[in-house]
């Protein structure tokens, strides 16, 4: 039997290298997203829109909380006020300052998207964008968020300044977006 030298030898012992370091390493991760159980997803999202996360391919609409939809703009003292500009950018910023883990809950949209409620550092995302004014609780999906939504109205923030005056987002979509889908 001949034995192994030269070219033969090195090719082998390279291989081997190769397959030692992958077990070692274990399988690729998708840096932007890791899913610990069927249940949860998390990573560093990309921001959609004010209230749809995407995770690697994954979109994740923030539920209970509706935001001002892409085309839709608001009135401010009788001019026009990019309120949906001024939301993505607070999500923007909400989503920016670290990891985020979404809790999914119920069953995914027709188009594959789940729904969840989102926290980064503790912090409830979809709780924080009502607070802040710049989405409504939407309570054709749970009723979660309407205390935020409250203070949000006493403390006339975001949607709710004086001289804002905005059309509610799924009443938006519904005449705009076929199917009023997200």
């Amino acid at each position: 039997m001949a034995s192994d030298t030269g070219a033969r030898a090195g090719f082998r012992i390279f291989w081997t290298l190769v397959f030692s370091m992958l077990a070692l390493v274990g399988p690729a991760t998708t840096p932007s997203m890791a899913q610990t159980d069927p249940d949860t997803i998390s990573g560093i999202p990309e921001v959609i829109d004010a209230d749809i996360l995407k995770f690697g391919v994954q979109r994740v609409i923030l539920w209970g909380i509706d935001a001002p939809e892409r085309k839709q703009t608001c009135q401010m003292n009788d001019t026009v006020w990019g309120c949906y500009d001024v939301a993505k950018r607070q999500m923007q910023l909400l989503a920016g300052r670290g990891e985020v883990v979404c809790h999914l809950v119920g069953e995914a949209d027709p188009f594959g998207r789940h729904f969840g409620v989102c926290e980064s550092g503790g912090e409830d995302l979809n709780a924080a964008m009502v607070k802040a004014g710049l989405a409504l609780a939407f309570e054709d999906e749970s009723s979660d968020y309407i205390g935020q939504m409250a203070e949000a109205i006493g403390a006339g923030v975001g949607l709710w300044q004086v001289g804002v005056n905005f059309e509610e987002p799924w009443a938006f979509r519904r005449r705009e977006t076929p199917g009023g889908y997200r």
